[in-house]
């Protein structure tokens, strides 16, 4: 019966510690210069070429910071004036790197970059085509099958929302990392598993006695 119990604790403990794993990203530097994506970054170890979204905040080669990634459909809404829409409007904006407006002209890294900035900074520095990409953006018919295509890497530490680190997007990486949960939800799932181990140990011990 000990064993049994030793053995349910141990399970408890392994699966909080599997899902208690952040995932890190660190920024190895720019493809062009310190400002312009894509940025050259590796998530625990893997390469990643990745854009940031806010150009209030920098960071520097060598940091590292913890992330959540999120798959751009966690962002789906219908309603344009939630925050979850300047998010898909990164994700359509992203999309359109290396594509043709049309007219004679390639969305290149430079026009990219200052769209997605304007998305949360609305007196961001932006060229002609930075602003066509966003006045787009704002019309373009959004579905979860599209943002899937896309990844968000937003930071878990919300003390450094105004300063460094920086949230990035790129594409939906060919193997999904699952998102690291809350503390809340490890909370409630560590309880569930040990008051199981507890419930488990009781039945054995009146098996035992009968």
């Amino acid at each position: 019966m000990k064993k049994i119990v030793c053995l349910a604790s141990v399970l408890c403990l392994g699966i909080l510690s599997g899902l208690a794993k952040a995932d890190t990203l660190t920024f190895v530097g720019s493809s062009q210069n310190n400002d312009i994506g894509p940025y050259h970054l590796e998530l625990n170890g893997d390469d990643v070429n990745l854009f940031c979204l806010d150009d209030f905040r920098t960071i520097t080669p060598g940091e590292s910071w913890q992330v959540a990634v999120y798959s751009g459909d966690h962002f789906y809404t219908t309603n344009t004036h939630s925050t979850n829409f300047k998010y898909e409007e990164e994700a359509y904006i992203y999309s359109m790197l290396g594509e043709s407006n049309g007219h004679g002209h390639t969305y290149t890294n430079t026009d990219v970059q200052e769209a997605l900035w304007s998305i949360f900074d609305n007196n961001a520095d932006t060229n002609h085509w930075a602003d066509d990409l966003v006045n787009n953006a704002e019309d373009f018919h959004y579905t979860k099958s599209f943002l899937d295509d896309y990844s968000f890497y937003i930071p878990t530490d919300w003390s450094w929302r105004y300063g460094q680190p920086q949230d990035m997007i790129g594409d939906a990486p060919s193997t999904p990392v699952a998102p690291t949960p809350e503390p809340s939800t490890l909370l409630l799932l560590g309880s569930g598993l040990v008051g199981a181990a507890g419930s488990i140990r009781r039945k054995l011990g009146r098996a035992t006695q009968k």
